[in-house]
This record gives structure tokens, C-alpha cells and sequence, in this order.
């Protein structure tokens, strides 16, 4: 169900940094919810907390305008298309350590790597 949400608006071929800000209703409230449950458990001032949020549009604008910038670890638009291309790849936020932690993390040079295999 996640999948069909989440990439409803997503695909491969309509990245852009406005596609980072046009998702399903629901998938936008499912994304929502750590950020609302995070209040609860670190208490923090609503300057903080908006300032956290309005970093997460910044962060989904970059990841999706298609630019790979190449600074490890951070997770960006090239990590983050494959996300789109191979679906069951980095998901990480920010960073790629827990996609590393979980067996997840699939790089652009490995993607590189592929396509070379499959040119020969």
C-alpha cells in the first residue's frame, strides 16, 4: 500500500523539485506523524520545531531536483533517484547510515557499475 501512495506522484520520470512536494494526501500525513510523535518525546520550542520542518521541504526539494552532489553521507538526488528507480532502496532521510545498517543502501556508483555490466 506504501508503494502505490508513495509513488503515485513519484516516478522515475517526473522527478523534479516539485515533485518532492506533490505527494498523496495520505502519504503526507504518514510522513507527518514521527515529526508530530517527536514532540512528545524531545521536547523542544515551536521555533525549533518549524524550523525542523520548513529543513524537511528544503531537504525533499533538494533530493529530488535530479543534481547528485556526492557528499558522503549524505543521502542526495542520485541516492534518492534510484529510491524511485529501484523502490526497494534507500530510504533514508538525511544520511545513508541506517539504509548501510540495514542492507539497503544501493549507491550511484553501483548503479553505475550495472549499467556498464549490462552495456557488455
Amino acid at each position: 500500500m506504501l508503494h502505490h501512495i508513495h509513488h503515485k506522484y513519484n516516478k522515475e520520470h517526473t522527478l523534479s523539485p516539485f515533485a518532492g512536494l506533490a505527494f498523496h494526501p495520505l502519504d503526507g500525513i504518514l510522513q507527518a506523524i514521527p515529526y508530530c510523535l517527536l514532540l512528545f518525546l524531545v521536547p523542544m520550542h515551536f521555533l525549533t520545531f518549524e524550523l525542523l520542518l520548513f529543513a524537511t521541504g528544503i531537504w525533499t526539494t533538494n533530493i529530488h531536483d535530479c543534481i547528485h552532489a556526492k557528499i558522503a553521507p549524505v543521502m542526495g538526488a542520485g541516492y534518492h533517484t534510484l529510491h524511485h528507480t529501484v523502490y526497494n532502496k534507500n530510504y533514508g532521510h538525511y544520511f545513508i547510515y541506517m539504509d548501510k545498517l540495514h542492507h539497503t543502501l544501493f549507491t550511484p556508483e553501483e548503479d553505475d557499475e550495472r549499467r556498464l555490466q549490462r552495456q557488455k
